[in-house]
């Protein structure tokens, strides 16, 4: 079944030249599966791409003596890993390892300008927990010693010139405790603030309008959230949420917080403007890796065996899930590979520019570059084709979806380029 169309009258040719931001992959770290007791690897460390214009997933590289995989972040066109004791390089668009460097019990990793900051935390404890290394020739450049910072570390995130950091002291079971500390980049001064009682064990940071929020697991009895906004003397307010999260997935969207309820295994909301748990998505699946791609609308979450398979879950924020398609094993961090389409494109590839999206009612689709008459079809999730047509690039082609159940929806041109949409 299909629909033809024809070219609607023509819109600003202007919309084409402002640069537009879209989710080129997602990059997926899957842990494998490293058994304690024969101290072996019985499934490897793995690093994949999931293509959200096509909704597939490969398998990028294979991290060879790693027992887990811990960090991934896209910086540009390169993606630092890491995983286990190594810090790994690799580049973007051609998957090469550029450069690695050992760091024992690496946690998390973010970016400040030409710095990478990597938290640190291993059984038994480590000469020290924080350290900032050069993101170009991976150096390390400077760290902060034990008497400053005596406790292992999870999360980092950096807003601003100030990296905050998750500090947990999570390697000695019963002896957790609750710290956001800042570390400020330019004068490489350390402070920390106190989370209260109930927020012990922060192991998520996410950063919403400037400010920062932590998912803190307590001794894995309840979970809490935390907010400190920036230039505070002290945290906003911890706020208990769930009865335990364990090690289970959080995400931040612009007006909530997900997180997974082991109690119930599902995700619930936690609402940013009312400070108190929204509701719980009764569809939604036990997420273990957990991140919101807000240039296609939608959630990425991941399910795992955690011994032989793993999935990635295209999710509404209703929780329902799009899409699924195989990956690794224990597939835990998540990362997405942002890119900024300037509507220049080479040879015949013409890419199609969808707004809004997510859509409703009409759909406008436009066309990155002069290209004369482009014939198109529309998919559903599942591959078929429920429309057809042709439009010619001097304009703009609006298209009642008002019919289409809601899901996932793929635009292919003739000449190979596809472009993505959630009906609602």
């Amino acid at each position: 079944m299909y629909r033809s169309f024809l070219l609607a009258p023509a819109l600003a040719t202007a919309l084409f030249a402002n640069a537009q931001l879209y989710t080129h992959q997602v990059l997926v770290l899957n842990e494998g599966h490293y058994d304690f007791n024969t101290q072996t690897q019985d499934v490897p460390v793995t690093l994949g791409s999931y293509n959200p214009a096509t909704g597939t997933y490969s398998t990028l590289a294979t991290i060879a003596d790693a027992r887990f995989g811990n960090a991934v972040v896209v910086d540009g066109h390169t993606i630092y890993v890491g995983a286990d004791t190594r810090l790994l390089k690799y580049d973007a668009d051609t998957y090469a390892l550029l450069d690695e460097a050992e760091v024992p019990g690496i946690r998390s990793l973010a970016v400040w300008n030409n710095a990478l900051v990597i938290t640190r935390g291993e059984v038994g404890g480590l000469p020290y927990y924080l350290e900032v290394r050069d993101k170009h020739t991976l150096d390390e450049l400077y760290h902060l010693d034990a008497a400053t910072l005596p406790y292992s570390c999870e999360a980092v995130q950096v807003v601003g010139d100030q990296a905050f950091i998750a500090v947990n002291n999570g390697f000695e079971w019963g002896n957790a405790v609750g710290l956001l500390g800042v570390l400020d980049m330019n004068s490489q001064t350390w402070s920390t603030l106190d989370l209260g009682p109930d927020g012990i064990n922060p192991e998520h940071i996410m950063v919403v309008d400037g400010a920062v929020y932590t998912f803190n697991n307590k001794d894995y009895t309840g979970s809490s959230i935390s907010k400190y906004q920036p230039g505070g003397v002290a945290v906003d307010y911890t706020h208990n949420v769930a009865l335990s999260s364990g090690c289970g997935a959080s995400a931040a969207t612009t007006d909530r917080i997900y997180f997974l309820e082991y109690a119930q295994n599902v995700l619930n909301r936690y609402d940013l403007a009312t400070a108190a748990v929204l509701d719980t998505l009764d569809a939604s699946p036990a997420t273990y890796g957990l991140i919101d791609d807000p240039n296609n609308g939608v959630m990425y979450g991941t399910t795992t065996d955690f011994l032989t398979s793993g999935e990635l879950h295209v999710m509404n924020y209703e929780g329902q899930i799009l899409s699924s398609v195989a990956v690794g094993v224990s597939p835990g961090k998540l990362a997405l590979d942002t890119r900024l389409s300037t509507g220049i494109t080479t040879g015949t590839t013409v890419r199609p520019v969808l707004y809004p999206n997510p859509a409703t009612d009409m759909l406008s689709v436009s066309l990155s570059a002069a290209h004369g008459n482009v014939p198109f079809t529309l998919h559903d999730a599942a591959g078929r084709t429920v429309l057809q047509g042709a439009m010619n690039s001097s304009g703009t082609l609006r298209i009642d979806v008002s019919d289409l159940a809601a899901g996932v929806y793929t635009l292919h041109t003739v000449n190979g380029a596809t472009a993505r949409f959630i009906k609602r």
